[in-house]
């Protein structure tokens, strides 16, 4: 059904009334060439723009003349969102104003989230610059104030010492970082119990494939034992101990390392399946390597060398920066997808019956001109 039953000067001056229940369609501020409704459906292959009626949930087609410039700008603040679950057929985003999305075709590839996830990354890795910066500048305040009160010999080993005392100053700072992060614990709620997760606990807290392989859990060290967490359990601790051992943000590079790795994945579940299956078999090697330093030790003391405990490479904090990364993209990714499938099975519904009406109604009367535009859409999204 198209919105308004007469061709319009301007979409300001769109009728704002549903066709179909005659409710208010209402008003977003985010789509400038489209100030209207709070939900907008599109597709670019095809050129069709809806809005979707917050009352009957019905889709209201917008007259041909006013859709380009409008689906353009839905298609870059659909890439531009930072909360997105999508099928084979239909994507959905909500915007921080307030206005929801949907667009039609094939879902938006993972590299995307570079964009999504690359701001994060870059605003956690300032965070820990300043800190280490601030912890540095105390240590040269120190620093500053027994050369004032000390001797002119002190003052004059300053530049004796230069390079050493600002290489000394650094490292200070970051030792002071690494003390402050360490000494922060995660609360979590596990099995009603709130247990505390400190840093040193990530060591050797990994994934773990589950029972036949078709899932996976997570391998929790917290602070008074060890417990296995599976389903949304393990996607909510998993996610939160997964931004902490990333708590110190990632370059672009590192980001776009990471997003590669989806990218090449099948899935996102494929991609965090196939990390728990790796890190569950680093981990019983770990573990079988521990209880053979145990037999040995046991035997003598002596000769049976050295065991770091800590050191199991499938902890959160010994896997190798971009498969953390990813992983913890991964499992925002699909939190995001677990919480709007529901939503998602109704919109391919309605989509479906729109776009039958959608096909009837623009070929009633399409310009020449149009479907031009409509190839030369079509041809640019296929190369």
């Amino acid at each position: 059904m198209l919105i308004g039953s007469r061709a319009l000067a301007s979409p300001s001056a769109m009728y704002s009334a549903c066709l179909y229940c005659s409710r208010p369609l209402g008003a977003n501020a985010v789509i400038e060439r489209f100030p209207i409704g709070r939900r907008l459906a599109f597709d670019a292959t095809k050129g069709r723009l809806w809005v979707v009626c917050p009352s009957c949930q019905r889709w209201c087609l917008s007259p041909i003349e006013e859709r380009w410039e409008a689906i353009e700008e839905c298609e870059r603040a659909f890439r531009g969102a930072r909360v997105r679950a999508s099928t084979s057929e239909i994507g959905l985003v909500r915007l921080r104003e307030g206005l929801e999305l949907v667009r039609i075709g094939a879902p938006l590839k993972p590299e995307m989230a570079a964009w999504r996830y690359g701001r994060e990354f870059t605003s956690r890795r300032r965070k820990a610059v300043a800190v280490t910066a601030g912890v540095a500048g105390v240590a040269a305040l120190g620093g500053a104030a027994a050369i004032v009160t000390g001797a002119a010999s002190a003052y004059l080993g300053l530049f004796a010492f230069g390079p050493a005392v600002v290489h000394i100053t650094g490292l200070a700072g970051f030792i002071g970082y690494s003390a402050y992060d360490s000494a922060r614990a995660i609360s979590l709620q596990v099995d009603g119990k709130t247990v505390r997760v400190y840093r040193a606990d990530l060591r050797e807290t990994h994934l773990v494939p589950t029972a036949g392989g078709a899932g996976w859990g997570v391998r929790l060290k917290h602070s008074y034992a060890r417990t296995t967490l599976t389903g949304d359990d393990a996607m909510r601790v998993a996610s939160r101990l997964l931004a902490r051992a990333n708590g110190g943000g990632a370059a672009g590079h590192m980001v776009a390392s990471s997003v590669r790795r989806l990218v090449d994945a099948p899935s996102v579940h494929a991609f965090i399946q196939d990390t728990a299956a790796a890190a569950g078999s680093l981990a019983d090697d770990f573990a079988e390597r521990k209880r053979e330093y145990m037999r040995a030790f046991e035997r003598n003391a002596f000769t049976a060398g050295k065991f770091d405990e800590t050191a199991n490479p499938a902890g959160f904090s010994r896997m190798a920066p971009p498969v953390r990364l990813a992983l913890e993209m991964a499992l925002h990714e699909e939190s995001e997808r677990v919480a709007l499938q529901g939503e998602l099975a109704p919109l391919v519904a309605a989509w479906r019956e729109a776009e039958e009406i959608a096909g009837i109604a623009d070929r009633l009367l399409v310009p020449p001109a149009i479907d031009a535009r409509i190839d030369a859409v079509r041809q640019r999204d296929q190369g």
